[in-house]
């Protein structure tokens, strides 16, 4: 049964003489890795074989495909590939190239030498045109070029695409919430309607096989590792489809799952900030969110986060602390008083922000710290306290703990940062810089493949 694809599987030694063999022929040769056998391959064999009477294919060497495609590379070993090719219909008969690596990527001059083929093609869009030019004189072959053509019938796609599908890791971004948080939660909020300016941001948390890559982040910095954990299970699940889903039921859905858990107590911003990504001020209602205002250029935002500094306390974040002091003063006068200068504080970031207004937004950012500790005092202590006065003093212009408080990460806009760092890692010796980038894409451009 096998005996017809291994007819089709030519031996180097033998090439002289097939080429002898068959002298009155048109023989066309190709060559490439081959490593995951897609559509692109019977479409480009399919046009090869126009152009003559017997198409060789000639096939990379394992090792070969390791020194030009790194390690992991090729997925399939040579003899697999080699067959698998032999197999296809428009390939009359394939073969191993050579194990060396000339420039240009030629691994089959020894395959041109004594094949002698009266055809070589080649994609127009060969990188190493040139190189194969020089070669293919050398021995009185002709080079055809021919497109990349995807048939209607098709859908494009390469053999780093169908890698990338089987490795797919689902993608979460964490958040930097500037100013509102309380705001967002409606046990506290009531019918009272609350604002939170944040933006999403990278480095990614991933989750593949069961397992996430926190990208370095501590745990409990306040940036929302654990609702971006939720997420990435949540669309990973088998029986979530978010494809079908818009932004706002997603990030309801996952507020739903976690209050499920939590017993309904805490806010909706982290869900929708990580669901939208970028920068924005959502509204956030009794039984709903959504981002209000015009979309911000990134132009503005890079300028503004060239100027931030998210730095770790080192001091390991007692969130609980602070939630549970919110749950007691939530109600009181001073309690009420604090909640509804944090929203404003959220409205009045985005407003300034939009109005170009730096400094003012770092002054907000301060006054809703302020409202936060009044809120619960346990959002700050005497070492954070130190520290952000310290900060100020060397070049911050305003900041604010990041998330519920009690330790984490601080979030600064000043002068300098990297003249800041350095200051507060003299004087903080355990306080750590944590590097990031805005994220613009949503949690359903992420995880697109």
């Amino acid at each position: 049964m096998f005996e017809r694809i291994r007819a089709k599987v030519l031996k180097e030694d033998n090439l002289v003489q097939f080429r002898k063999d068959h002298s009155d022929k048109k023989i066309v040769f190709c060559t490439g890795c081959y490593d995951i056998l897609q559509s692109g391959h019977a479409v480009f064999f399919n046009q090869c074989k126009e152009y003559g009477d017997i198409l060789v294919v000639g096939v990379g060497r394992d090792a070969v495909i390791t020194k030009l495609k790194g390690a992991g590379r090729p997925v399939n070993p040579e003899n697999n590939r080699l067959y698998l090719v032999a197999s296809l219909l428009d390939v009359d008969y394939a073969v191993l190239n050579g194990e060396e690596i000339r420039p240009g990527k030629i691994d089959f001059y020894n395959i041109i030498e004594k094949l002698r083929p009266d055809v070589f093609v080649l994609n127009d869009d060969d990188s190493a045109l040139a190189e194969k030019e020089v070669l293919c004189n050398k021995f009185g072959v002709k080079i055809e070029l021919v497109s990349r053509v995807v048939p209607e019938e098709l859908e494009a796609t390469s053999t780093t695409r169908i890698i990338d599908k089987i490795n797919f890791s689902f993608k979460a971004p964490l958040r930097i919430d500037f100013a509102g948080g309380w705001a967002d939660v409606p046990y506290i909020m009531g019918d009272e309607t609350g604002y939170v300016t944040n933006v999403a941001i990278k480095p990614l948390i991933e989750y593949n096989k069961g397992k996430f890559n926190f990208s370095g982040y501590p745990r409990g910095s306040g940036l929302s590792t654990s609702t971006a954990v939720k997420l990435l299970e949540m669309i990973s699940a088998k029986n979530y489809n978010s494809d079908s889903k818009p932004l706002n039921v997603i990030a309801e859905d996952l507020f739903n799952l976690e209050n499920t858990e939590l017993k309904w107590a805490i806010g909706r911003q982290d869900q929708y900030a990580i669901v939208y990504g970028g920068f924005n001020c959502f509204e956030f209602g009794k039984n709903y969110g959504k981002p209000v205002g015009t979309e911000t250029d990134k132009e503005k935002l890079e300028k503004f986060r060239a100027n931030l500094l998210l730095l770790h306390t080192g001091v390991s974040r007692n969130a609980q602390s602070a939630v549970e002091q919110v749950y007691l003063n939530f109600h009181t006068t001073e309690g009420k008083a604090a909640l509804k200068k944090i929203s404003d504080c959220g409205k009045a970031f985005f407003t300034a922000f939009q109005q170009g207004d730096f400094m003012k937004c770092a002054s907000i950012m301060e006054e809703n710290f302020e409202a936060q500790k009044q809120l619960a005092k346990a959002t700050s202590n005497e070492y954070l306290d130190e520290m952000y006065a310290f900060a100020k003093q060397n070049g911050a212009y305003g900041g604010k703990i990041c998330g519920a408080g009690g330790g984490g990460a601080f979030i600064f806009y000043c002068k300098d940062p990297v003249k800041l760092k350095q200051a507060m890692k003299h004087q903080f010796v355990d306080c750590f810089e944590i590097d990031f980038e805005f994220e613009y894409k949503s949690i359903k451009e992420l995880n697109t493949i």
